[in-house]
């Protein structure tokens, strides 16, 4: 079995303020999935983030929304270091925060960026052919 496409859903206090994130980030919004309560921005060919009210999100669990601890970093490649600087300086603009200092390992680059609910996200531009080691 092979899947086709991620669907990121996520919480967001301020709808407005988390679709001027994700199209910072490149995204493009959907607008057959995108309503007062809930908007899609496609990220990629295959990822898409769901960006939804709390009390639209609710609608789906039982459980807590989390804002504080952290549950999981997505990350993002990007194809050059140029790009992901460009993403994250646009991100940082458009609400986000740079939680870290960027990491140069000279294979990966990658900087870390929240969103106004602080969703964490990676981007990175790697070389594989670059990497240190031999592979398994």
């Amino acid at each position: 079995m092979a899947f086709t496409q991620i669907y990121l859903n996520l919480p967001a206090a301020d709808l407005d303020a988390s679709k001027a994130f994700y199209l910072a980030l490149g995204g493009v919004l959907n607008p057959q999935f995108t309503d007062e309560t809930s908007a899609q921005v496609v990220l990629g060919d295959a990822v898409a983030v769901q960006l939804m009210t709390h009390e639209q999100f609710s609608g789906f669990t039982k459980r807590d929304i989390a804002t504080g601890p952290i549950e999981v970093i997505n990350a993002l490649a990007a194809e050059s270091k140029e790009d992901v600087d460009r993403l994250v300086e646009a991100a940082v603009a458009a609400g986000g925060t740079e939680p870290r200092p960027a990491q140069d390992m000279g294979w990966l680059y990658n900087r870390a960026v929240d969103d106004p609910d602080g969703h964490s996200w990676e981007l990175l531009s790697y070389d594989p052919s670059a990497m240190p080691g031999e592979p398994e």
